[in-house]
């Protein structure tokens, strides 16, 4: 794999002519998205967000990298899908409670509050899956040792924008962070409320730390590029609850007409969740399109990440530790 960052024709000469037209990666991967974000409620968290992200980039890796090899394309498949569940860790759903429920319809100042913190959240969601699925298209050689450092590295800078962020965290004293998007006394003074713990700072900060370093370090103008493009995807978050909280706030107008027959069937959480995913997936669909000059030659001569045993090695226990959190009660 050529080092863009040393090559400067690679934007030119990367990547032959991508056969698919500007729809086609645009329209199918917000198919993708929305169908995969919409049944991802089913598992939710880490494992449902990777669904989507999975879906998505299979279809974008199929249009648009039609000439790269098996392995390296799984490779970078992979890691949209990994990245993609990063932010299945952070809690949303009281957030989605300051733009609709009854107590709140008709604040306005909660409902602008929810929407901002849906947005940032969104945006951090989607921003590591564009720019790690940027990173296994970009042609940038990643050598093992390197994605190790920067994972703890991510792993500290975790822990800072928490500190940062997301802390104090006391409920049973009324001690909330600064900037807090979810349950809290500041909307409902008198309610009895169980805030929950946010963890978007962590994830900011780890996503700007992450960003910098591919962007300016290493070079990496797809990653950089397309976790942007992934930042505006989640714009989709606030776009779908704006349906879903338009209902919630305006139950009157969904009581005459068609809307008889069609409001026992609506499923709004299921609306948004599938608006979202569509938005995004469209997004990174048309952000890969407009930077495919900049996807790399992913083929079978490109040196490999990791031997085959160890790459093996490490599979074997990432697939269990998955299987247990998703499927046993084990805490820890």
């Amino acid at each position: 794999m050529t080092d863009s960052a040393t090559d400067p024709s690679a934007d030119s000469a990367a990547a032959p002519s991508c056969p698919a037209p500007l729809w086609q990666p645009v329209l199918l991967a917000a198919l993708a998205g929305g169908m995969g974000w919409g049944i991802r409620g089913q598992y939710g968290h880490e494992t449902g967000a990777m669904i989507a992200g999975l879906l998505v980039s299979l279809v974008l890796v199929f249009l648009l990298c039609p000439h790269v090899s098996l392995l390296p394309a799984a490779r970078a498949v992979a890691f949209g899908t990994i990245a993609m569940g990063f932010g299945g860790s952070m809690t949303y759903g009281q957030t989605v409670g300051l733009t609709q429920d009854p107590a709140l319809i008709g604040n306005w100042e909660a409902l602008r509050w929810g929407m901002l913190g849906l947005a940032i959240k969104g945006g951090i969601w989607i921003g590591f899956a564009g720019l790690f699925l940027g990173m296994g298209l970009g042609g940038v050689r990643y050598r093992w040792r390197e994605i190790l450092l920067l994972m703890l590295g991510l792993l500290g800078l975790y822990s800072l924008g928490l500190w940062a962020w997301n802390r104090p965290f006391d409920p049973p004293n009324r001690i909330l962070p600064p900037v807090y998007f979810s349950a809290d006394w500041r909307w409902q003074p008198a309610a009895e409320l169980k805030p929950r713990p946010e963890c978007w700072g962590g994830l900011l900060f780890a996503l700007a730390g992450a960003w910098l370093w591919t962007g300016l370090v290493r070079r990496d103008r797809l990653a950089r590029n397309l976790a942007l493009w992934g930042i505006l995807g989640g714009l989709g978050f606030p776009l779908g609850q704006s349906l879903q909280a338009y209902h919630a706030w305006n139950p009157e107008l969904f009581k005459t007409g068609i809307w008889t027959q069609l409001g026992p069937a609506m499923n709004w959480w299921n609306w948004m969740e599938t608006t979202f995913g569509a938005f995004m997936g469209a997004c990174l669909g048309l952000g890969l399109w407009l930077n495919r000059r900049r996807i790399g030659p992913l083929g079978d001569s490109a040196e490999t990440l990791l031997r085959p045993g160890l790459e093996w090695l490490l599979l074997g226990v990432h697939l269990p530790l998955l299987v247990l959190t998703e499927f046993t009660s084990i805490r820890a």
